[in-house]
């Protein structure tokens, strides 16, 4: 056997790992990011600028590969299977958590078929309800919810939501009911709770402020750990005495299970100097969204203890998806 036979045989039987190894120059050629939702969405606009910041670090073009669905599925299993090789990431996020919850079978493990890399930022939702709607506070809220079980009314984007799950949590804490009302997404949820339809609503910062400015929606609170600069007079759940409602949607970037532990730590680095640029990291900022910096460690704990959180909570409400 000649030597370059046995080191064609020894890469291939040491995997990716040792053939990444052996290359020494990564990246050499373009990567590719799955974002499981559609072009122009949230996910989008927020790691297009970034992946273009990141792409001039390390030196190689950076392709956004949109891959929507229900739940973030397709594009979540397309990265799980990609080759660990360092050049294939997927956006990862706390919609993935309770999806998990949601299936009784899903094609990947979100906590178990990545590395998962960093996150990237975090955003709260406002409680919020239409101004004239006689609702002043959250207290005046729950009083009112006492006393007249099942009257008062939440949108949500549908079950299984970011903001159904918030709503349930607050039911639960304060010892109320209130009637959900699942829409097929946030838009119609809003359009709404701007008409009066339903009482209340949960949604980010970007769909509630300029209608708070405008004085069509009062906000009662945020769900964030600390007031937001853009409603420094909105009160948290947090300091209302609800800590368990301290809920931010989140998002970070993942690879598939096995990728080079040097593979991660490049892409690392270079996320994290973007992230720290004010020209990345101020438009997001003023939409809301609060940047997060951690390490993979941290990141992937964190996707663990909400995949449980969440996980635990649509249990207890019989949520299925399928």
């Amino acid at each position: 056997m000649t030597l370059t036979r046995r080191g064609l045989l020894a890469a291939s039987l040491l995997g990716p790992a040792a053939a990444f190894a052996q290359a020494g120059d990564y990246p050499n050629r373009p990567l590719r990011i799955i974002v499981p939702t559609p072009p122009g969405g949230p996910f989008d606009r927020l790691i297009r600028p970034i992946a273009q910041d990141m792409a001039a670090t390390l030196k190689q073009p950076i392709v956004i590969d949109n891959r929507p669905s229900a739940g973030n599925i397709v594009g979540t299993q397309a990265g799980a299977a990609a080759a660990p090789d360092g050049y294939t990431l997927t956006m990862t996020g706390m919609v993935n958590t309770i999806t998990a919850g949601l299936h009784d079978k899903l094609p990947y493990d979100i906590v178990n078929d990545f590395v998962h890399i960093s996150a990237i930022g975090e955003g709260a939702q406002w409680l919020v309800t239409r101004s004239d709607s006689g609702i002043t506070s959250v207290a005046d809220l729950v009083a009112r919810a006492k006393a007249e079980p099942g009257k008062i009314s939440f949108a949500s984007s549908g079950a299984g939501s970011t903001a159904h799950l918030l709503l349930e949590l607050l039911q639960r804490a304060a010892g109320i009911s209130i009637i959900h009302v699942p829409y097929k997404g946030g838009a119609p949820a809003l359009n709404d709770t701007l008409a009066g339809v339903v009482n209340l609503a949960a949604i980010p910062q970007n769909a509630a402020q300029q209608h708070v400015v405008s004085g069509k929606l009062r906000a009662l609170a945020i769900s964030a750990r600390e007031r937001s600069p853009a409603a420094p007079q909105v009160p948290t759940l947090l300091e209302l005495g609800y800590p368990q409602m301290a809920v931010t949607t989140w998002v970070g970037l993942s690879a598939p299970k096995g990728t080079p532990p040097e593979a991660v730590r490049r892409i690392h680095a270079a996320l994290q100097a973007s992230l720290a640029k004010p020209e990345i990291a101020d438009p997001h900022i003023a939409e809301g969204l609060v940047l997060m910096k951690t390490t993979p460690e941290q990141y992937a704990a964190l996707v663990r203890s909400d995949t449980e959180r969440w996980g635990q909570l649509v249990r207890s409400l019989n949520l299925k998806a399928n």
